[in-house]
């Protein structure tokens, strides 16, 4: 079959992890399940939504993605046993760590291992190259209204086509590419050197270490008050307490101008069918902000959240072109942006007819930059927060001093 086009970030992964030569991309998802399972309606219901979106029952490369052809068999569910507690984490482990094959296989794989009728891990796979964090969630919820149909005792889940993600890539490729926003927001940025000077020990290289930010009531009551004086959102304030730690400081007492270029993920769904679409759709997008530090908190916040909003408005062009607009190369031991700060990714749930699924606490792995900012709201409205370092660019030292900074550069906006 003909070779259906790439998004401009599924090509850049798959040439990243080609050079790479390990697995950078695969997404992983558990769920504890409580209760009678059964076995052929989740591996029929876990078919039905690969086969229903093209990107998941496609092989790829560089030069496209290529359906499987009618007929060829999808893959079902890995079966396997446990013993309870923690003992399946090593076999957990290694099954979100194999690389895809991704010329051979299509970018997702399931094991379902039980130690009871009704004591069962469901463990999920997914290379980015066909999702992101929201296609999860997709994903979960599609799985479990196939498996709910198909207990319920119909033939099969109604096949009814889905939004189609190549021809979202597809648009991408022949858009009109507004690339003078780009290059003068970001004129005389370059690459950051990554702080770190020696290598890493060998069991270390390739591995994010994550800190606790250490996060408790008083702070987030302290961001809510300040988002809502300042009239922007929480998320705002986050990002302004991450790019002002990371600044280059001017001197105590300074007013001299700070500047950052801190990363933004950017949700490319505008429209009903793209947030029903299984698929890559983000974009990173650097934000560059420049801002007095001796000027109130209040405006500090706001001029940070005016270059979010700014940046947002020009989020189609993806980010490899964003760096060739601001003609900006790639060098050893330097990234054209070290942190990229993330508040409030879909969370997926998963609901099974007659069984309970219970998500397994997995670290977000997005292998891309050296500092990861990650925020989220736990369920009584507290926030949590983890820094997580590419152990390639930072020191453990060098972390926690970041961290650190976050928590002082934080608590003086709040105070």
């Amino acid at each position: 079959m003909e070779p259906r086009p790439l998004s401009d970030m599924q090509q850049s992964m798959l040439v990243h992890e080609a050079l790479a030569n390990h697995p950078l991309y695969n997404m992983p998802l558990g769920f504890r399940i409580s209760g009678r399972l059964k076995v052929p309606a989740l591996e029929g219901a876990l078919r039905h939504v690969i086969r229903r979106h093209p990107v998941l029952h496609s092989t790829y490369d560089v030069t496209g993605a290529v359906p499987l052809a009618p007929g060829v068999p999808l893959p079902g569910l890995v079966l396997g046993t446990w013993e309870g507690g923690d003992e399946q984490a090593p076999v957990v482990a290694e099954f979100w760590q194999r690389p895809f094959d991704l010329r051979r296989e299509v970018p997702v794989r399931a094991l379902l291992m039980s130690s009871s009728p009704e004591d069962h891990l469901l463990v999920l796979s997914v290379h980015h190259v066909a999702g992101d964090s929201w296609t999860l969630a997709l994903l979960t919820r599609e799985l479990g209204d196939a498996y709910a149909r198909i207990v319920r005792g119909a033939a099969g889940p109604e096949e009814t086509p889905a939004p189609d993600f190549f021809a979202y890539a597809a648009e991408e490729w022949a858009a009109a590419e507004d690339t003078a926003w780009w290059a003068d927001s970001l004129r005389d940025h370059q690459p950051q050197s990554v702080p770190r000077k020696d290598p890493p020990a060998e069991d270390d290289r390739g591995r994010f270490l994550p800190i606790g930010l250490h996060l408790d009531a008083a702070h987030t009551q302290g961001v809510k008050r300040l988002a809502r004086e300042a009239r922007v959102s929480p998320a705002a304030v986050l990002f302004t307490a991450v790019s002002t730690a990371v600044a280059a400081a001017p001197g105590a007492g300074s007013d001299r101008p700070c500047r950052s270029v801190v990363g933004l993920p950017a949700v490319l769904r505008d429209t009903r069918d793209l947030q029903e679409t299984v698929g890559p759709l983000l974009n990173t997008l650097p934000v560059s902000t420049t801002w007095r530090p001796c000027r109130p908190a209040q405006e500090i916040v706001q001029t940070h959240a005016a270059a979010m909003e700014s940046a947002l408005a020009h989020k189609h062009l993806p980010y490899t072109r964003i760096l060739k607009a601001a003609r900006m190369r790639r060098t050893p031991g330097a990234a054209p942006l070290l942190h990229l700060v993330n508040v409030d990714t879909e969370v997926p749930r998963l609901r099974l007819s007659g069984a309970r699924a219970t998500a397994l606490p997995i670290p977000a792995r997005w292998a891309t930059f050296p500092a990861l900012w990650e925020f989220s709201w736990g369920t009584v409205g507290n926030m949590s927060g983890v820094l997580r370092t590419d152990a390639d660019s930072f020191t453990a030292d060098q972390a926690n001093d970041m961290a650190g900074a976050f928590r002082s550069s934080l608590a003086r906006l709040i105070k």
